[in-house]
């Protein structure tokens, strides 16, 4: 580690769980919101099942850590759904602006919007356009009195409630809403408990990510890899490496990164390896020689997989290992702070523009 980590190490040295930066604080309610949010899907379940059920495509809408949230419930959905029903995960702003594909939305669809406070306003005109046409709209956002709620066929509550920062218990929140209405999470309150405890057992964990957050403190470039959920698990660190730790970040499938990318990883990169699918002799076998290549090139290599008493809420374990990893390297780094600068300073909404 370099000295400039080394004048910092005090902030990750005093850390606790839950604090006392306000990513702490709010990682530290992460499992509270989880269990809450599956009390909600159930209390909806009847609401939502026909919603689904009569849908001939899902697509599932979103921007930023909700679009990740997205695309790490994507497969899961796609698993689950019948044979005949097709899943697409689109970036709001696409689905709004247009692509050079011609897709837009059918009045036959189901679009799940998925915005935390309900007012990003790319996904909000998404869902709008969507309502215009006939199409059903069901919200998943924590704010009831959202626009985006309050104009919805019908709202999935997350229980994220209020999130200053980066996006960490809402994404939480998000993805355990996605996987428990796609069917994959149980919803009943015996087996919600058991759900908190696991993750309220990782997040009391928190000294168990210090030395990898250490080691990654001084990476130039930080490479996010999971095939399947962990690609969205993946996109969601990525992002959390730029709000917090401040540093170069990408994430790919495996075999992206080894087809291109790995050009420009070196003995100062870093990657994270997302493995959450249960086990399979020729994924791990791919893996393996990923490994090796890196080994080669002499890039560090930290992995995510979940302990076996936690595959049945793997991605949402891998994703909040992801977090406290992020806050981990930015604190051991120096580069961590409460909210934004930058998103809060010079980005401006874009509700003038799709309105």
């Amino acid at each position: 580690m370099s000295g400039a980590a080394h004048e910092h190490d005090d902030a990750l040295s005093s850390a606790s769980p839950d604090g006392p930066d306000e990513m702490g604080r709010e990682l530290a309610e992460g499992p509270a919101a989880v269990v809450n949010t599956l009390v909600e899907v159930e209390r909806l379940r009847t609401r939502l099942a026909p919603l689904v059920e009569a849908a001939q495509r899902i697509v599932l809408v979103g921007t930023g850590a909700s679009l990740a949230m997205a695309r790490a419930s994507a497969p899961v959905w796609r698993a689950r759904l019948p044979r005949e029903m097709n899943l697409i995960v689109r970036q709001a702003s696409e689905a709004v602006l247009g692509d050079a594909d011609g897709w837009h939305v059918e009045p036959s669809d189901l679009v799940v919007a998925i915005s935390q406070a309900g007012v990003s306003p790319e996904t909000l005109a998404a869902a709008r356009q969507a309502g215009a046409i006939g199409a059903p709209v069901l919200a998943v956002t924590a704010s009831s009195n959202s626009p985006l709620a309050t104009s919805a066929t019908l709202a999935c509550l997350v229980a994220s409630g209020d999130e200053h920062g980066a996006s960490t218990k809402s994404a939480l929140a998000t993805l355990t809403a996605l996987l428990a209405i796609a069917g994959a999470l149980p919803t009943d309150a015996d087996a919600g408990t058991v759900i908190g405890l696991r993750l309220r057992g990782i997040v009391d964990s928190w000294e168990s990510v210090i030395p990898a957050g250490r080691s990654l403190a001084d990476a130039r470039n930080t490479w996010f890899l999971g095939f399947g959920p962990g690609e969205g698990i993946a996109e969601a660190g990525a992002l959390l490496w730029h709000e917090k730790v401040a540093r170069q970040a990408a994430a790919a499938t495996p075999s992206e990164f080894r087809h291109g990318p790995i050009e420009a990883a070196g003995d100062e990169d870093a990657v994270i390896l997302v493995d959450i699918d249960p086990p399979d002799a020729r994924r791990d076998a791919y893996l393996e020689r990923l490994r090796a290549e890196l080994g080669e090139l002499g890039v560090a290599v930290v992995e995510l997989r979940p302990d076996p008493g936690e595959l049945e809420h793997r991605a949402l374990a891998a994703l909040l290992r992801v977090q406290q990893l992020s806050r981990a390297t930015a604190l051991a780094a120096g580069t961590y702070r409460d909210g934004f600068s930058v998103l809060r300073r010079v980005v401006t909404p874009a509700d003038d523009l799709l309105d």
